[in-house]
């Protein structure tokens, strides 16, 4: 199966919005100043040269280990850095990689949508078929249509891949989810579960107007889950420097060799200056982790508050990580409204629509708030005065 690779709509929306010197809030890159001591690690390893050569494929001993320190700290759950920890450049090659390894050719990848954009090319080009699943989108939450997944898993599917919390409803896994997939593991004992948790610390109140977060759940601290999972995440998001590519995956020893096999051949391994950064910021002060998370509350508690109060859009508060979806009261294709916002009013958003295999218009858009604090008010300003309070709904239910 050949998949129809273009470009990504985040490098596209990205382009647009510096050919119109619009502001940026489609790209999920964090537009907050790193720690200082993050950038001073950086500084003193970048001239390092003992660390300008490869690491080992399977990542840098003092990044696995602290990798292993942060699963135990958050969620109490342990790895064994040799045998059950990969470095890889960045979640999605992760979650390439996991993909590869453990689908078989004419097999099935079970996943939900409005779904990352790597999924499905990763899905296709393993040689597997897709089935996807529609997420419920409510401004009131979302629901995931557990009952369908159970009854279309069968012995010819080998992986349900899932995102939490995820992107880009911001969707908290919540403990009946953890039920539910416990059900299916018991029904399918073969089936392998790739969980996305790239925003995986980034779990906050329910209540959209609580600057608070809560302890993150994941499928991990589940005994019957932790053999069966893959769990890929990004320490470059963790620590505010997405450009720096660094992900990781965690599984049983013997899907980690699997995963390994295919990561050696396509990068073989991840930046050493960059891993011994991370490995020695985290693993000093695991707390550090949760370095941007205040200042991400106080955003997403401002944006909401802002759209609320000023727009007529309509709004699904996140549970995590930092983007919230706003619906127009307009029918209008979601790639040309995000297009003309972008050219006629000077914000940039992502449209929903390439996060569906079929493309699929939900009529929402999606907004990121790792922003300063100014650029969102302002891009709020704008979006009020083609969005003002009081603009009739004219959106398809």
């Amino acid at each position: 199966m050949h998949p129809k690779i273009g470009t990504s709509i985040f490098a596209r929306m990205t382009a647009l919005a510096e050919q119109c010197g619009a502001l940026n809030l489609a790209q999920g890159l964090m537009w907050l100043e790193p720690d200082p001591i993050l950038l001073e690690y950086a500084r003193e390893n970048i001239i390092n040269p003992s660390l300008q050569q490869y690491s080992a494929p399977a990542g840098l001993p003092a990044l696995r280990r602290t990798v292993a320190l942060l699963s135990e700290y958050y969620f109490s759950t342990s790895y064994d850095p040799e045998s059950e920890i990969t470095i890889t450049t960045g979640a999605t090659e992760g979650l390439f990689a996991a993909v590869v390894a453990l689908t078989r050719p004419g097999n099935k990848v079970v996943f939900l949508e409005p779904a990352y954009d790597s999924y499905l090319p990763a899905i296709q080009m393993a040689g597997a078929f897709p089935v996807p699943f529609s997420l419920e989108l409510h401004s009131q939450g979302v629901r995931i249509p557990w009952e369908a997944i159970v009854q279309s898993i069968d012995t010819h599917t080998d992986l349900l891949i899932l995102n939490f919390p995820h992107n880009p409803t911001g969707r908290q896994l919540k403990a009946e989810d953890i039920e539910w997939i416990e059900r299916i593991s018991l029904l399918h004992p073969h089936l392998h579960f790739v969980m996305d948790e790239a925003y995986e610390l980034m779990t906050w109140h329910t209540d959209p107007y609580k600057a608070e977060s809560v302890p993150p759940l994941s499928i991990r601290q589940s005994s019957l889950l932790r053999s069966k999972a893959v769990i890929v995440g990004s320490l470059g998001k963790m620590v505010g420097a997405t450009g720096w590519r660094i992900g990781y995956v965690l599984a049983a020893p013997s899907l980690t060799q699997k995963i390994r096999s295919v990561h050696q051949f396509v990068t073989y391994c991840a930046g050493m200056p960059l891993q011994e950064v991370i490995a020695r910021y985290l693993g000093e002060a695991p707390e550090r982790a949760k370095y941007f998370h205040q200042a991400l509350l106080e955003r997403r508690q401002l944006l909401i508050r802002l759209l609320v109060e000023h727009t007529s859009l309509e709004v699904l508060p996140p549970e995590g990580s930092y983007f919230v979806l706003v619906r127009p009261p307009i029918k209008e294709k979601d790639e040309l409204l995000a297009e003309r916002l972008t050219r006629e009013v000077g914000v940039a958003t992502i449209p929903l629509s390439p996060f569906y295999h079929n493309g699929h218009d939900p009529g929402w858009l999606r907004l990121c708030f790792a922003r300063p604090i100014e650029m969102i008010e302002e891009a709020v300003v704008r979006l009020k005065r083609v969005f003002p309070v009081g603009l009739p709904i004219s959106h398809l239910p």
